[in-house]
């Protein structure tokens, strides 16, 4: 089963919080005259909501009126200043950026006030969450399952396509209670043993393992459905590996190659140009449609088997379903999606706008980097291939995936 969401929990996973939150905990026991405490203190005090964090800060004992006096001041407090120590932990705004390229949803679940975990996402993470929910009055916190079903539905995603990333005992248990996969993040408040024992499935150690996890699940699922689908599928850990590979399949033979940023990063026209009959526009040859073979990427690949183009002048998609006998489509990691409908919207929202801010082209999605499925007479979304088998006209037809990311 492919991954098609990943639910984020907030603090300690996101974002590092710990310094606006001791600010505000330590004005409203200031105001009281109650011992300060330190950010470790705090730390150690998170994860059950913003009561909760009030309640074991203050001294044992402490009246009731008092604690919601303090909450109140609390809140007064980190509402005006949330934003003035907390960031992003290190590696965290690449690894959205990779989430987004790969074409997973995300959603955040936090056990802090609403208002305050929407305002901190559209602080730092501008449109990159799907859903994004802090806690809500009249529903359970976690780790009740309830607002993480809620998610499911509202990305319509099953348990067994969800990863749920926390840093603490509480998101496991949530994960679990949910039926979704759980991993552990050993970057934020919460040690290794804790996670293990409160039933992490998975634990990563920095954000970009996060990613490296993502791609392994993402892997065994698509090699799978392109055997079923009828694929010859081949994996290489690095660009080189691949490089190499393809130019020992295509080497005597006669060999055309579609327009594409991962051929051209690979270096495979000058691995051939001179133990091959190869043709490349991108190099001043002439455009064939027959030959041996036919040298391509993609603009995704689903992890339920098919592979997905765009094109303007319709060469590059043409040659890879008819003419030549044998087919060899070279992709990148960052181009593995996990169903057809992420492919295509990859196609069209990540790859496209690139290609043609490359080209020159005058089109909206070549200024601010987004598809506004625009009537351009430079437009180069203008055929798009699904490729869900082998075409029966060819001989061979092979997925060469490259553990590193290539191309757009």
């Amino acid at each position: 089963m492919s991954i098609k969401a990943v639910i984020f929990d907030l603090d300690g996973t996101l974002l590092d919080t710990l310094g606006d939150l001791t600010s505000a905990v330590n004005t409203a026991l200031r105001r009281h005259d109650f011992p300060l405490l330190s950010e470790a203190d705090v730390c150690a005090r998170v994860g059950n909501g913003v009561r909760k964090l009030l309640e074991r800060s203050v001294p044992a004992g402490t009246a009731r009126p008092v604690v919601d006096a303090c909450l109140a001041e609390f809140q007064a407090q980190y509402e005006e200043h949330l934003v003035e120590r907390t960031h992003p932990y290190p590696g965290i705004p690449p690894v959205i950026d990779a989430m987004r390229s790969r074409g997973v949803r995300m959603a955040v679940l936090s056990n802090k006030y609403h208002a305050a975990t929407s305002r901190l996402i559209a602080h730092y993470f501008p449109g990159a969450m799907a859903v994004t929910l802090g806690e809500r009055a009249g529903v359970p916190r976690k780790p009740d399952p309830t607002s993480t079903l809620e998610i499911l539905t509202m990305l319509d995603v099953k348990p067994s396509e969800v990863l749920y990333v926390g840093d603490s005992d509480v998101d496991m248990h949530t994960a679990k209670a949910a039926g979704v996969t759980a991993v552990g993040a050993l970057w934020g408040f919460r040690d290794r043993d804790s996670l293990l024992a409160a039933g992490a499935d998975h634990i990563v150690e920095r954000p970009e393992d996060l990613v490296q996890l993502l791609d392994r699940l993402q892997l065994d699922a698509a090699m799978h459905a392109f055997e079923m689908n009828g694929f010859t599928w081949t994996f290489c850990a690095t660009a080189e590996q691949a490089a190499d590979y393809v130019a020992s399949q295509c080497r005597g033979k006669t060999v055309g190659m579609g327009g594409s940023m991962t051929l051209d990063r690979l270096g495979i026209y000058d691995l051939l140009k001179d133990s091959a009959d190869v043709h490349w526009h991108w190099k001043g040859d002439a455009l064939i449609s027959s030959g041996d073979v036919f040298l391509t990427s993609a603009n995704a690949v689903s992890a339920m088997g098919e592979t997905v183009n765009i094109d303007g002048l319709g060469n590059r998609i043409t040659a890879s379903v008819y003419g030549f006998d044998t087919c060899y489509v070279v992709c990148g990691i960052n181009k593995l999606t996990p169903d057809l409908t992420s492919a295509m919207r990859r196609a069209r929202e990540i790859a496209a706008p690139l290609n043609a801010k490359r080209l020159a082209k005058r089109t909206p999605c070549a200024v601010d980097g987004k598809c506004h499925d625009c009537h351009s007479p430079e437009r180069i979304c203008r055929a798009m291939t699904v490729v869900m088998a082998p075409p029966s006209g060819m001989k061979h037809y092979e997925i060469v995936l490259v553990g590193e990311d290539l191309g757009y």
